[in-house]
């Protein structure tokens, strides 16, 4: 991945996170445009660098993000 896609990618992602709209890995996958493998890899780095953890929701069928514990 490119360095401007893989940002473009992430932001993306945190979008959907945000409006809770990222569906199923698949259905991630597809919206960001790379292999389901690839959400997985983009999921840990944000989770990494941001202050809260996502976690896939079964009820909202999509990720979230939660506050962390400490």
């Amino acid at each position: 991945m490119g360095g401007l896609k893989y940002y473009e990618r992430t932001k993306l992602l945190i979008e959907l996170i945000e409006n809770r709209k990222t569906g199923r890995p698949v259905e991630l996958a597809r919206k960001l445009g790379v292999q389901e493998r690839s959400v997985y890899r983009i999921l840990e780095d944000l989770k990494l660098s941001m202050e809260k953890d996502i976690q896939y929701c079964k009820e909202n069928k999509s990720y979230v993000f939660l506050e962390k514990n400490d």
